[in-house]
């Protein structure tokens, strides 16, 4: 495994977690879970596919919105970059998979 081989990996995890948020915000925009009632809204199968399936941007999207009002410290925010950067780099590693499966050529 090199650079590239991580950079690709990463490239397609946060693509393919963004493209599934930006099409859940146009599809869902009526399901949208609320943090006003955590209880009742977040425990809804949107938010567990939104969950499931756009982690990586959601983490991306909340650390940032974080990090700009001062809510977080630098260190917090660095680990917080860390995890999602792991956790789209095995979404990566799943869609890179799936390419194989369906026989076209991957890295």
């Amino acid at each position: 495994m090199n650079f590239m081989t991580v950079f690709f990996l990463l490239a397609a995890g946060f693509g393919v977690s963004f493209i599934v948020l930006d099409v859940s915000r146009v599809a869902g925009h009526r399901h949208w879970p609320s943090s006003h009632d955590m209880v009742g809204n977040n425990f809804r199968p949107f938010a567990i596919f939104l969950a499931l399936f756009a982690g990586p941007a959601l983490l991306a999207h909340a650390l940032r919105r974080m990090l700009l009002s001062g809510g977080l410290r630098t260190s917090d925010g660095v680990i917080g970059v860390a995890i999602a950067c792991g956790w789209a780099c095995c979404y990566g590693v799943l869609v890179v998979q799936c390419v194989r499966l369906a026989g076209l050529p991957a890295p």
